[in-house]
């Protein structure tokens, strides 16, 4: 019966062991680094970055003007250099280093609004003027009676 533990432990040992192998080991050299960037690439992310940068603050300044922190006359004093930063570093990112011409397409023309419903007819006819209905007769309700005590 001992044997039986002995080797049933060992076997719970090894199956860890062997669960736990990939995790122990240590990366390749290969896959830890990163690629060393070209002058392109390196000058393309300073731009995004400054790009970044650039948006951020306008949005910042534009939550800023809006909930009262800066005044009118500050934020007309700080929005154009940052939307001229946040310009020139988009130009630079482009490509070509010009501005695209994007056609949009006309949207089409607005459907013709449908025609009103007609009116749902009353439920009873209007009443005519000339000759006004008879008041209803309404029977005056009996008393409520009271049952007398009987004998207790």
């Amino acid at each position: 019966m001992t044997a039986a533990l002995v080797i049933a432990a060992l076997l719970a040992v090894a199956a860890v062991v062997l669960a736990a192998l990939p995790f122990l080991r240590d990366p390749a050299p290969a896959v830890d680094r990163f690629d060393e960037q070209d002058e392109l690439e390196r000058r393309s992310l300073a731009l995004a970055e400054e790009r970044d940068r650039a948006l951020a603050a306008l949005k910042e300044l534009e939550f800023d003007h809006r909930t009262g922190k800066v005044s009118d006359e500050d934020y007309r004093r700080l929005v154009g250099p940052l939307r001229a930063a946040a310009a020139e570093a988009l130009r630079a990112l482009e490509p070509t280093g010009r501005v695209r011409v994007v056609e949009v397409p006309e949207p089409p023309e607005p459907a013709p609004p449908e025609p009103a419903p007609q009116p749902v007819p009353e439920p009873y006819p209007p009443p005519d003027e000339g000759n006004p209905p008879e008041p209803a007769i309404v029977p005056e309700p009996e008393p409520a009676r009271i049952p007398e005590p009987g004998p207790r």
